[in-house]
C-alpha cells in the first residue's frame, strides 16, 4: 500500500475528499506481530472459504448479476462463529479507505448481498487515509432473517506518512441468512462498545487479621521457594509434603516476589502474591499475580497450592 498523496479532487464530484489519498499502510511491526496477523487473516479467510468449499453456491434459478455472485458461507448455530468471520472481514475493508477505490468496493462486493454498495459510506478530510489495525467479533444476536455482529475496531488515520490514533471503534454489521448461507446486508452501523471501563466488581474479604499477616509470610515464602525450586521449604510449608504446584509458564523467569494480599476466612486463607517476570523472549517484564491456597488444620496453618498460571 502507498502512503496518501493529497492529489486534488474532481472537481464534478459529490465528495471530492474520497478522491486523491492513497490506500494507508500498517505501521511497522515486529517479525513476530507480522506473523500472529498473518496468522489471524489466514484463519479468517480459512473459516470464508470452508463454507464455500461446502458446495454453497448460488441457485441456479437466482437472476444474473452484473457482478460474481457472492460467495456465501455457512452458517450454523450455537458454536459456528463463520458468521463473525465475515462480519469482521468485511468491517475491516470498510473501515480501510485510501486510494485503491475499485479494489475496495470489489472486495466489498464479494463479501454482500447483491445490490449493496457501501463504497462511499467513509468519508475523510482531503490527504487522508485510515487503516483499521484490528477488528475483533464481540457478539451476535438473531433477527428476522439473519443476524447482527458487534464488531469492534482500532482505527489508524494516516496523513502526510503521519499515523494517528482513530480511536476504538464499535459497529453491527446486518448479516442476512438464507438457507444455511450468510452475507453482509447493509451498512454497518455505529453502537456503543460492549466496554464498562468503571465497572465495580465486590472485592473478596480481607482475612482476619489473626492469620493474616502469618498466611502472608507463608505465601510469599512458598513462592521464594517455588521460583527457587526448593522442594524441602515446600515440603515443610505444605506440612510435610509439598502443596499442588501449577508454575509460571514455561520460558518464563521471575525477578522479584512481592508482598502478599491475604483474603478468605481464619480456616481457608487465600493470598495472592504478585510476582514480576519476564517472558521467553524479550527483556519486558510483567506483574503475575499467583495464588496461594492456604487452610488450618491439626498442624496449624499450611500450603494447600500455588498457581502460577502455568502447567503443573
Amino acid at each position: 500500500m502507498r502512503d496518501p498523496s493529497g492529489a486534488p479532487a474532481a472537481a464534478d464530484l459529490l465528495f471530492p475528499e474520497l478522491v486523491g489519498p492513497s490506500e494507508p499502510a500498517p505501521p511497522a511491526r515486529s517479525r513476530a506481530s507480522r506473523l500472529l496477523r498473518t496468522l489471524a487473516r489466514v484463519g479468517l479467510w480459512s473459516l470464508i472459504a470452508a463454507g464455500a468449499v461446502r458446495g454453497l453456491a448460488p441457485s441456479p434459478s437466482s437472476p444474473s448479476q452484473a457482478r460474481p455472485p457472492v460467495p456465501t458461507v455457512a452458517v450454523e448455530p450455537s458454536d459456528d462463529h463463520r458468521g463473525e468471520a465475515v462480519a469482521a472481514a468485511f468491517l475491516r475493508e470498510y473501515l480501510t479507505v485510501g486510494g485503491d477505490r475499485a479494489g475496495r468496493a470489489e472486495r466489498l462486493g464479494q463479501l454482500a448481498v447483491a445490490g449493496i454498495d457501501p463504497g462511499g459510506s467513509v468519508s475523510l478530510p482531503q490527504g487522508t487515509a485510515q487503516y483499521a489495525d484490528q477488528v475483533v467479533p464481540a457478539g451476535r444476536r438473531l433477527v428476522a432473517g439473519g443476524m447482527e455482529v458487534t464488531v469492534l475496531a482500532h482505527v489508524l488515520q494516516v496523513r502526510s506518512g503521519a499515523y494517528q490514533d482513530g480511536g476504538t471503534l464499535a459497529f453491527v454489521v446486518p448479516l442476512a441468512v438464507r438457507g444455511g448461507r450468510v452475507a453482509v446486508a447493509g451498512r454497518p452501523r455505529p453502537t456503543a462498545p460492549p466496554i464498562d471501563s468503571g465497572l465495580a466488581l465486590s472485592r473478596p474479604r480481607a482475612a482476619p487479621a489473626s492469620v493474616s499477616r502469618l498466611a502472608g509470610r507463608m505465601a510469599r515464602r512458598a513462592v521464594v521457594a517455588l521460583v527457587a525450586e526448593d522442594e524441602t521449604t515446600l515440603a515443610r510449608l505444605g506440612g510435610g509434603r509439598p502443596p499442588a504446584i501449577r508454575n509460571l509458564p514455561s520460558g518464563w523467569r521471575a525477578t522479584r516476589v512481592g508482598v502478599a494480599e491475604v483474603t478468605g476466612t481464619a480456616r481457608a486463607p487465600v493470598a495472592e502474591v504478585p510476582v514480576r517476570a519476564r517472558p521467553p523472549v524479550g527483556s519486558t517484564s510483567y506483574v503475575v499475580p499467583v495464588r496461594v491456597e492456604l487452610v488450618a488444620g491439626s498442624k496449624g496453618l499450611t500450603v494447600r497450592q500455588i498457581d502460577a498460571g502455568g502447567s503443573t
